[in-house]
């Protein structure tokens, strides 16, 4: 059986020497097959997901490099289709008890889930992507329901005791859906891992928009914030109790850094190791170049 290996993976494991212009602290792979999905913005059908290229090596190999490797965390990254969710079952019955294994799924039903952590799976992120059911409804094609994806978090949730939504910042949807979707992921007890959406070879949302909803992120997950938006559901202004440079490093699961998954070395969106002082003093002013932010005395 061959497994899907990120390149950066690759050369971290000495299966295959790659450039690595940031060292991944959990290991990336993906399932072999194609994606019965028609997701608009994703790239699976060229071979890469997001920036990312994906080529496959004997699983037997790559055990033996995870078994050397000083990484905190395997991630399994898993395409939609029929069978893929036994293929995540035999994989982390291999992988079990090396290292924490999370995985990246599309809907699963609860029996599923259930399977999963009998093989070993410690987290579940579940790729929702979008911030409302109509923009959903536009990027998502031939994959289950936008019903499906919330029952599955749910379910991660009660299952695995923690679950992770992804959301992709750039897909339509105003400043205010956004806010309001890891509110109530807040709410639920379960996690968000932020991405900024890539298309072709560029990023499609503005930085300091996203450097202002990594903010909101941080401010929700960490004391609360007050948000205030105009009319069209533009984020203007917000009170937060504090920021530090954990707001804009790589957001999921414990000790993923995804290394320029969704951006090039020379612009970096999420930061996959901490931020110097000059860094974070940028990347404040860079999310209030796009909305006004008062921290609370003292704590900025």
């Amino acid at each position: 059986m061959n497994l899907r290996v990120s390149t950066a993976t690759a050369s971290l494991l000495h299966i295959k020497k790659y450039r690595i212009d940031a060292v991944p602290t959990t290991l990336y792979f993906m399932l072999p097959g194609e994606c019965s999905g028609r997701c608009a913005y994703c790239t699976h059908a060229s071979g890469h997901l997001s920036r990312v290229e994906w080529p496959e090596f004997p699983i037997d190999e790559v055990v033996e490099g995870i078994n050397k490797s000083d990484a905190k965390r395997i991630c399994i990254q898993s395409p939609y289709g029929e069978g893929y969710a036994e293929m995540l079952v035999e994989v982390a019955e291999m992988l079990k008890g090396i290292k924490p294994i999370s995985v990246s799924i599309s809907a699963l039903s609860r029996e599923e889930l259930e399977a999963l952590k009998e093989a070993g799976v410690e987290r579940i992120g579940v790729g929702l992507d979008c911030a409302t059911p109509e923009i959903f409804k536009k990027w998502k094609k031939g994959v289950p329901s936008w019903d499906a994806y919330m029952e599955t978090l749910r379910n991660a949730k009660e299952i695995f005791g923690r679950a992770t939504c992804h959301l992709i910042i750039g897909l339509g949807e105003s400043d205010e859906e956004a806010i309001n979707l890891m509110e109530g992921m807040k709410e639920k007890g379960i996690d968000i891992a932020l991405f900024a959406l890539f298309v072709g070879k560029e990023n499609r949302v503005e930085l300091t928009r996203y450097r202002a909803m990594q903010v909101a992120r941080y401010a929700i997950f960490h004391g609360g914030g007050e948000f205030f938006f105009d009319d069209a559901g533009r984020l203007r202004e917000m009170n937060v109790k504090s920021i530090d440079g954990n707001a804009f490093l790589t957001s999921g699961c414990p000790h993923c850094n995804r290394p320029f998954y969704n951006e090039r070395v020379t612009k970096i969106y999420n930061y996959p190791r901490p931020l110097n002082e000059r860094e974070f003093e940028r990347a404040v002013k860079e999310a209030e170049k796009y909305a006004r932010i008062h921290v609370a005395a003292g704590q900025k």
